[in-house]
């Protein structure tokens, strides 16, 4: 694999033989299981420390988005009901052969955001993220009853 003109290594070779892989082995269903359990890893290896406003808590998220370029994700109380909307901008989309819109990222994204958000002071861990919309590279998530 090549490294690209930034020094960061090239992984999209790497991560369309994987998503391929799992495309040909694992039904749709638990392929998303799977994929979000990687999303609740990513969180676990990389924690958000305590915050006590959400606008804390989306700026430290949007810190550990930056380092590996995963886009920005913002913050809202959804008026509809106790949750929280989170839309993640200008995520790393990789379309695959199955998948030419890379949706595989919205369970990603379910994982990795409920893991932070559970790890949060008053937070109840057992709720989960779920993905509400998705465009090329803009996911909407709620987190909530």
């Amino acid at each position: 694999m090549t490294a690209k003109a930034d020094s960061r290594p090239d992984w999209e070779a790497f991560l369309r033989a994987l998503l391929d892989t799992l495309d040909a082995h694992m039904p749709a269903d638990e392929r998303a299981v799977l994929l979000r359990a990687i999303g609740a890893q990513m969180a676990a290896l990389s924690p958000i420390p305590p915050e006590d406003t959400l606008s804390g808590l989306e700026a430290r998220i949007n810190e550990r988005l930056a380092e590996p370029h995963w886009g920005s994700v913002s913050i809202a109380l959804d008026s509809g009901g106790p949750a929280l909307v989170l839309t993640h901008e200008t995520a790393p989309v990789l379309g695959t052969g199955q998948d030419n819109e890379g949706s595989w990222m919205g369970p990603v994204l379910e994982g990795l955001h409920a893991g932070w958000i559970a790890a949060q002071p008053g937070a109840e861990p057992e709720i989960q993220a779920h993905l509400v919309s998705a465009e090329r590279d803009r996911f909407v998530l709620r987190y909530g009853a």
